[in-house]
């Protein structure tokens, strides 16, 4: 996999980071078989406990100190600056109780009753091992594999929870209050895809900052659908076993 991370990034290298934006928003997130099969059938409850709860082990436990870790090393304040904002948001803006993760812990314990009982293995797997990959990246030698990866991360988070709340409109079961990070994601993650178009403008358009840039972008773009297919894997097949 690194090799032809490698060899994609030099294909790459010469190309202004905007082409990172335009590239990844073409892509489409909700054809992944995970969503394409939960749009298909009746609504699945179970299936989006895998998807919450694995989102939640991959993120939650990282996020805030990603972002931070980022600040404290990059070399151009107008980036630490978006950067900033976005840690500002998800660490509720001021305000204990809107902090995301505790959001999204509510949103879990909301699902319980969905969680499976009789599994056997890891069911966060794929969580976790997002957060291996991403830590990866966030705390690589170069601090400019972070803002890619950061790009193309809130461009999926956009498409994903778009996916997500699709499905959670489907249904009447879990209660609005635990729903609370889903309605904010739905409209923040626009906001942060959109500042993602402001980091790309931001990294210089020769040079390693920008090969870095491009690295993290296709590394981290990789590890989450990586991180579909093992919640697929997980969720459709205990659904059809």
């Amino acid at each position: 996999m690194t090799s032809v991370i490698h060899s994609r990034t030099e294909d790459r290298a010469l190309l202004p980071a905007a082409r990172i934006v335009d590239e990844y928003e073409a892509r489409d997130v909700s054809a992944h078989p995970l969503f394409v099969t939960l749009r298909e059938n009746p609504v699945d409850l179970r299936a989006i406990w895998f998807l919450v709860a694995n989102t939640h082990a991959g993120i939650s436990p990282h996020f805030v100190r990603w972002l931070a870790h980022t600040i404290a090393r990059i070399d151009d304040r107008r980036i630490a600056s978006l950067m900033a904002k976005q840690l500002n948001d998800e660490l509720g803006n001021g305000d204990s109780q809107r902090i995301h993760s505790i959001l999204l812990d509510r949103f879990v314990n909301g699902l319980e009753a969905w969680r499976p009982r009789d599994a056997g293995g890891d069911l966060l797997r794929p969580g976790k091992r997002l957060g291996e990959r991403s830590t990866a990246l966030f705390e690589a030698a170069d601090p400019y594999e972070a803002v890619g990866a950061l790009i193309v991360a809130e461009i999926f988070a956009k498409q994903m929870d778009r996916c997500l709340g699709d499905e959670i409109r489907r249904q009447s079961a879990i209660s609005e209050d635990a729903l609370t990070w889903l309605t904010i994601h739905e409209v923040l993650e626009v906001d942060h895809a959109e500042d993602s178009g402001a980091l790309a403008a931001l990294v210089a358009d020769q040079g390693s900052s920008l090969a870095a840039t491009w690295r993290g972008a296709i590394a981290q773009w990789d590890a989450l659908w990586e991180f579909l297919d093992g919640v697929a894997a997980l969720a459709l097949a205990r659904k059809n076993s």
